[in-house]
């Protein structure tokens, strides 16, 4: 069994904060292949701002094409 990895998700005006950047938790099961949402998130105005709530020395990767409009980036 492979162990699971945390990455951070940055999305832009999501449903639940219309009008504001959210930056998630989320684990990567990689039994199941899926992205679990914690409920450790931060709320910011801009995306600088959201940036900054971050934990340091991730890496950023940048949003997939076929990721949900709201993705801004994510952080592993």
């Amino acid at each position: 069994m492979a162990e699971n990895m945390p990455m951070w998700v940055i999305c832009k005006n999501p449903s639940d904060y219309p009008g504001k950047f959210t930056a998630r938790l989320h684990i990567i099961d990689f039994d199941t292949k899926q992205s679990i949402p914690t409920k450790e998130m931060f709320v910011a105005d801009t995306l600088d701002e959201a940036r900054e709530l971050i934990p340091q020395g991730l890496a950023l990767i940048p949003r997939y094409p076929n990721d949900d409009p709201v993705i801004v980036e994510t952080w592993i």
